[in-house]
């Protein structure tokens, strides 16, 4: 939590993946347009998959970019809420998960930044399958 700014939005949660559980630092963060992971945390809880079409991100400084080629299927409990999310896995983060804007918005998280804090409206996840 050292590298996050004065702001940001980090929570200490319970990650599990199919080889077990752990509590791990997740940045809120709703200018990451994917959800990442690192590499190191993820490996002892998680089956990594090999992507066939890796990803190049440019980082927030506009010059820096970031491969991936590895993702990963994570359960996260948030709120009373258990959320269920591909990451992609990164070998350099500064936090061990980055929850981007596509899991914000698929699990309605809302930040709330005058309390450093998030909420997830039930009411509105409305998971189909068609």
């Amino acid at each position: 939590m050292d590298d996050a700014e004065m702001g940001d939005i980090v929570k200490k949660l319970e990650i599990q993946g199919d080889k077990g559980k752990a509590d791990g630092t997740v940045l809120f963060d709703t200018g990451a347009s994917r959800s990442l992971v690192r590499r190191d945390f993820v490996a002892k809880i998680a089956t990594l998959h090999r992507s066939p079409y890796p990803y190049t991100f440019r980082l927030g400084d506009g010059k820096g970019r970031l491969k991936v080629d590895e993702f990963v299927a994570l359960f996260i409990k948030l709120k009373g809420v258990t959320i269920f999310h591909q990451f992609l896995v990164a070998k350099n983060l500064a936090e061990e998960m980055v929850l981007g804007s596509d899991a914000m918005q698929l699990w309605k998280i809302e930040l709330v930044p005058e309390k450093e804090d998030v909420r997830v409206r039930k009411e509105l996840i409305d998971l189909k399958l068609v």
